[in-house]
């Protein structure tokens, strides 16, 4: 048998991998020939729209963004938006060059010279940041696919969502290089990109991280902002300062290398400091939050009513022009804030470790069933006492104290009490002569507390008693007529027998002395001579609207109105008896400036009170800041303006009021807890000339302080004329009774018109005109009486 031939050693293991080699080969041809087919395939799919339809041409060309209706003050400031995105859409014109060239330099440094995809820019990104892992390096997207990205987010499709994703973008980035300008492109981008917090748009940004309009950044501010486009917390510069600026830098060299800044330019803002000038603008923040929700109300009640649903708020870039003043907000914060601080520790300290409801348990019990944690435990089906075993242990949680919100550990229910402890406050000023709403403060905390206090009704104390002697003024009571401070009992009335709160009863008053020192007794006489029902009259034509019931009690306070109603209310004094509507709202126009409203021309307004009744309480009402209850106003805050007021405290130091007026502006406070049983317990501390005053008093002084605002701090009352003059030439308190039965006669029950009663000597000297002017009073109250 002959032998086989003997192979040379190693040539059978050649001959095997050089087979397995060509089987690798040829497998990897067929994995990449499948691979290359498979994304023609989803190419192929993608485009004629299997995962969805691309938008045409036509549809991009129309394209619309969601866009923040904003709200302006009467001074231009930003106070605000109404949005779906806090997004702000601004004309290419005022994107700064520098934006645009951090832009390009950073994210797409060939887009003067692709049509939407950069297959160069890809091939580098593959080479440099994949193999040499510069990170440096932009990413492959160029900035039409970004837009793209933006103005159509990516869909969720499993495994295949990177791939379809990007394959869409990049279709539809070529499509919005064919209907587009290369300008129109970077703008649109810049007007839609996200900042983080909620943000979109290089508009937003400038205004949320520098507190400035885009047009006016600086090559260092631009670079920043185009640096957090890579990660937005990341390079936040609020957040990561130190990121921020070596993120800002690295943006800055690659301008300086892209030659869109010199080496010397580069080097300059390289070495800039970061300097954040952080301003949040959302719905609970910004510019007069309480006021712009009236606002946003009042808007949609027009735009429905004159354009049906054309025009969405929130979504349509509406331009809104109202008529606060930022700069007398920021004083009337500012001012509210520091007095509420100090008042809230007060009461605090006030009542230590006792709690407020202690004597009415029920309000805890019901603050906590009521409570969100609480709520929604019980849909989860859990007891009570599972509950309320979870909301004693304690959690981390962001509190409201009375410097800002602060992250602390607390049970949810020591939250609850925490909250329930809180005081809150209500301010608002008007231009008497215009009725524009120059400041409005709804609460201490518009997250916290959305219930507006300028809206909201309550007892207004002794902030009523003008409109009673304003009343008897135009019955004929006479300024220098003296009542009796005695505590009287009025059988027609169920009894009812008023005290003065100070417990003190002698001497007699005229009815500037009463009023200064709101004495409770004169007031009740005058309205149970005039009638609750005239009062009631003299006041729903001075402006309030709400129903004020016809019992004496009113002239103590007991009605319950709102501090917008006194405010407005209290302007025909200082407005010679004319009535003054608030206004708010001046203008809406359209994303392109047209304009959809305009508040109508100031009309001639209307006289509700004499103007002689109105001249004469001007002068009792100065007896309540020079010498009454406000006196503090010139003592402690040293105050100039000429100002008239009343302070106003309500049964058991529940509420605490103080409405003020120069002759051209009117403002009022209300100091309270949200619960009426939370409160003072002793006068000293929760009469109003305590909680409320301070506040006007503080925002007085910034206005006496700022020259721009010398319209309402240096306006002057007229001086009275002789035939009025001379009606307060009286002490406004004796001891003794200067004039026996002046009462009777002041209140004369014949059927005639009332007529004042006087001084003998005072008569003989009385003006000639001082019959036609009685006469007037007589068809006031005529007036009052059809009303």
């Amino acid at each position: 048998m002959a032998l086989k031939e003997k192979q040379p050693k190693g040539t059978k293991n050649t001959k095997k991998t050089g087979n397995w080699k060509r089987k690798a080969l040829i497998w990897s041809l067929r994995v990449v020939a499948a691979m290359t087919a498979f994304f023609f395939l989803l190419i192929l799919m993608v485009y004629i729209g299997v995962f969805g339809k691309l938008p045409s041409t036509d549809k991009l060309k129309g394209i619309e963004n969601y866009t923040a209706s904003i709200v302006y003050s009467v001074d231009g400031k930003i106070m605000g938006g109404y949005y779906v995105q806090n997004r702000q859409t601004i004309p290419k014109q005022e994107i700064p060059q520098s934006v645009k060239d951090a832009l390009i330099a950073t994210e797409d440094s060939r887009f003067f010279e692709h049509k939407g995809l950069d297959f160069i820019g890809i091939g580098r990104v593959v080479v440099k940041t994949f193999l040499f892992g510069d990170k440096a390096q932009g990413g492959g997207s160029t900035i039409s696919q970004q837009l793209a990205k933006n103005l159509y987010p990516r869909r969720d499709l499993g495994i295949l969502s990177m791939p379809v994703n990007k394959i869409r973008e990049g279709f539809i980035a070529g499509r919005l290089e064919k209907v587009f300008e290369k300008e129109d492109i970077l703008a649109m981008y810049l007007n839609t990109v996200p900042f983080g917090e909620d943000i979109y748009g290089i508009e937003a940004a400038a205004q949320r991280f520098f507190s400035k309009k885009a047009r006016f950044l600086n090559p260092a501010e631009s670079a920043t902002l185009v640096g957090m486009l890579a990660a937005n917390t990341a390079y936040n510069p609020r957040l990561n300062p130190d990121k921020s600026t070596a993120r800002r830098n690295i943006v800055l060299t690659r301008m300086e290398t892209n030659r869109f800044l010199t080496s010397e330019e580069a080097e300059k803002w390289r070495n800039t400091p970061m300097k954040v000038n952080y301003t949040r603008i959302d719905q609970n923040s910004g510019v007069a939050p309480y006021f712009r929700e009236r606002i946003r109300v009042k808007a949609v009640e027009i735009l429905n009513d004159e354009y049906g649903d054309r025009y969405d708020i929130y979504t349509d870039g509406l331009k809104i022009y109202t008529t606060i003043d930022s700069r007398l907000q920021n004083y009337a914060d500012q001012s509210s804030q520091q007095h509420m601080a100090a008042l809230q520790k007060e009461f605090n300290d006030h009542w230590k470790n006792k709690e407020p409801w202690h004597a009415t348990p029920n309000i805890l019990k019901d603050a906590i069933r009521k409570s969100n944690r609480y709520t929604a435990a019980k849909k989860q089906g859990l007891s009570h006492d599972d509950i309320m075993k979870q909301m004693k242990r304690p959690v981390r949680m962001n509190i409201l104290a009375h410097d800002g919100y602060k992250v602390m550990e607390m049970s949810p229910i020591d939250s609850i009490k925490h909250y329930l402890k809180i005081l809150n406050t209500g301010f608002m000023a008007m231009d008497a002569r215009t009725g524009y709403i120059l400041a409005w403060i709804g609460g201490v905390d518009h997250r916290a507390f959305q219930y507006d206090h300028v809206t909201s009704q309550r007892q207004v104390g002794s902030t009523f008693k003008p409109f009673v002697y304003a009343t008897a003024l135009l019955n004929g009571a006479e300024p220098c007529d003296y009542y009796p401070n005695v505590q009287e009992t009025y059988r027609e009335y169920n009894n009812w027998s008023p005290a003065n709160s100070d417990g003190k009863y002698e001497g007699y008053y005229t009815l500037k002395g009463a009023l200064a020192n709101s004495v409770n007794t004169i007031a009740a006489q005058l309205i149970v001579k005039t009638g609750p029902d005239e009062v009631a009259d003299v006041a729903h034509a001075m402006g309030i609207d709400s129903d004020i019931p016809a019992y004496p009690s009113i002239a103590l306070g007991t009605a319950s109105l709102s501090l917008y109603e006194m405010v407005k209310a209290y302007a025909p004094f200082v407005n010679h008896g004319k009535k003054v509507e608030p206004i708010g709202l001046l203008k809406i126009e359209d994303k392109n400036g047209n304009v959809l409203y305009k508040h109508p021309a100031l009309k001639e307004q209307e006289t509700v009170l004499d103007p002689d009744v109105a001249r004469s309480m001007v002068e009792i009402m100065k007896g309540v800041i020079n010498e009454g209850t406000a006196r503090s106003l010139r003592g402690v805050y040293g105050l100039n303006s000429d100002l008239i007021g009343k302070t106003g405290t309500t049964q058991d130091n529940t509420d605490g009021w103080f409405i003020a007026c120069t002759p051209t502006l009117v403002a009022g406070v209300w100091v309270g807890n949200d619960i009426p049983a939370i409160r003072f317990r002793s006068t000293a501390l929760g009469q109003g000339a305590h909680t409320a005053l301070p506040i006007f008093a503080r925002f007085m002084r910034r206005v006496e302080a700022d020259p721009r605002f010398n319209k309402y701090s240096q306006a002057r009352f007229d001086s009275l004329p002789e035939y009025l003059a001379y009606r307060f030439d009286c002490e406004p308190f004796v001891l003794e009774n200067p004039e026996k039965g002046f009462i009777e006669r002041l209140f004369d029950k014949q059927d005639k018109p009332a007529t004042p009663t006087v001084r003998k000597e005072q008569n003989e000297n009385k003006p000639k005109s001082e019959q036609e002017r009685q006469s007037l009073l007589d068809k006031m109250k005529d007036l009052f009486k059809k009303k």
